[in-house]
């Protein structure tokens, strides 16, 4: 190695990439351009909110013109007139958030920042913040003033981790050493989980290792809210099995139906029984934060954990997640792991030091999302956003009962809706690919009851009673048609 080291100069490329001016002047484009798209979709000017490309369309598209492309704008331009546009009113499809708009320069200044975060000297804001709001909102939810939580990325992973907690507790309570020694030689366990409930949970419990027997599906109503009485009984014939309870799940709300179970009475069966109680609250959860909705998920007080996704009815774009606990100290169950280049002692509860409490090691800066929310509109707002998705659910349900030639699954209890003809012959997938292909907006199809339903979610407050009416009468047309075709 030479004695003086000669340090290459800058590339031009490189200098370009980091150019402060440069920055400035697409910083300002980026706005106009922004808010011309924000502009256009609330409007309403796309033929429809969905695209509708074949997934095998799609990808020769993009070979064809990735090569030709010249500048980010151009990659931005193309994906912005060939994705789903969330902010269009006629978007009814997945319970994906409409992030706030000012939600776009929270994630360009926190982008740039990128103190991603496992300890607390590689993301200090976001490390404080995160345990301040964790606990602020767990307390918003009805749980102890000692409660606190991690943030991590989507509510499958944040179902995953309350259910190693869960798992931790019970291991610890019984003196054994699960999570050093594997679940091998550990006797059988069972989670009770609504026969309706998200699959997450079923896939969360294979991945602890207990595999697909330790799943037990408990009935429902004929509304799909879990039964009591048929909880106990399946709890029951576990025990007659030799299965130890782990866990018992309830949904606030289902995914397929919006339905929510009754909390209340699951937590003090869950008490009764000394059974962990956790609540996938990923869509409903934010109820907590309406008073006229607050109903809903009375009993969530009860849970040991909760899980809570901020990207479905609190306007942050994906992902962001909470995974609160009753305790604090419980945040720290799922993970104990020696890691010498990060932090000392692994047993140390050092809330800074995130990384010892979710499964990632970096992740984004989510707490200042969380925060720029409040200090904007204050936690208020996601309940106003909830009653106002309620409320279309409700009107929207109120149009198809009106008109004889369409039956409802089920009053709604959320924003979800589940329709469909009430002429059996029609088929709902041909339906919906019809709409999809012609219409002006984006649903979504389900099957319980032996039947297949249309299905939407309503997740725009810029949807009007206009938009519901489109959509009807849309689907009566191509159901016209189909009859048409068969007559």
């Amino acid at each position: 190695m030479p004695s003086n080291p000669i340090l290459p100069p800058l590339t031009p490329a490189l200098a370009r990439a980091y150019d402060v001016e440069t920055f400035r002047r697409d910083g300002h484009a980026m706005v106009d351009a922004l808010a011309h798209v924000l502009d256009e979709a609330q409007r309403r000017q796309a033929p429809s909110s969905y695209p509708g490309h074949l997934p095998q369309d799609e990808r020769k598209h993009w070979e064809n013109v990735l090569p030709s492309m010249q500048s980010w704008q151009d990659v931005l331009t193309e994906t912005t007139l060939r994705s789903n546009l969330l902010h269009d009113p006629r978007y009814m499809g997945h319970q994906v958030a409409v992030p706030f708009p000012m939600q776009a320069w929270v994630g360009a200044w926190t982008d740039l920042l990128n103190n991603g975060q496992a300890i607390f000297e590689m993301g200090p804001s976001n490390a404080a913040l995160e345990e301040v709001l964790m606990n602020e909102l767990g307390q918003r939810l009805g749980l102890p003033a000692d409660c606190g939580g991690i943030l991590c990325h989507g509510g499958t992973l944040g179902n995953l981790v309350a259910l190693l907690a869960a798992q931790q507790h019970l291991s610890q309570r019984r003196g054994e050493h699960w999570w050093s020694e594997g679940v091998a030689g550990a006797p059988p366990v069972a989670v009770l989980v609504s026969e309706q409930a998200h699959y997450c949970v079923d896939r969360a419990v294979r991945l602890l290792g207990w595999g697909q027997q330790a799943v037990v599906k408990v009935a429902t109503d004929e509304n799909h809210r879990m039964l009591i009485h048929d909880l106990d009984r399946r709890a029951k014939e576990c025990e007659a099995d030799g299965r130890i309870l782990l866990a018992v799940v309830g949904s606030a709300c289902t995914t397929s139906s919006g339905a929510f179970d009754p909390l209340d009475a699951l937590g003090k069966w869950a008490s009764s029984q000394r059974v962990w109680f956790h609540v996938d609250g990923a869509h409903g959860a934010p109820a907590a934060f309406s008073a006229k909705h607050a109903h809903l998920i009375r009993g969530i007080q009860l849970a040991d954990s909760v899980v809570m996704d901020f990207h479905k009815l609190c306007g942050l774009p994906a992902l962001c997640t909470g995974v609160f606990y009753r305790s604090q100290e419980w945040s720290f169950l799922p993970f104990v792991q020696q890691a010498e280049y990060l932090w000392a002692a692994p047993e140390g509860h050092d809330w800074w030091d995130t990384g010892k409490r979710t499964f990632e090691c970096t992740k984004r800066m989510l707490s200042t999302r969380l925060a720029a929310v409040r200090a904007a509109y204050s936690w208020e707002l996601w309940g106003e956003l909830v009653d106002r998705l309620w409320a279309l659910a409700q009107a929207f349900a109120g149009l198809v009962d009106d008109r004889p030639n369409w039956e409802l699954a089920m009053q709604p209890q959320a924003n979800i809706v589940c329709f469909r003809p009430a002429d059996p012959h029609i088929s709902v997938s041909e339906l919906r690919k019809a709409y999809l292909n012609g219409g002006s907006g984006y649903v979504v199809a389900t099957q319980f009851r032996g039947k297949e339903w249309l299905r939407c979610t309503f997740m725009n407050p810029l949807t009007e009673m206009a938009d519901l009416e489109q959509l009807l009468n849309e689907l009566e047309r191509f159901v016209s048609s189909a009859l048409k075709k068969e007559g």
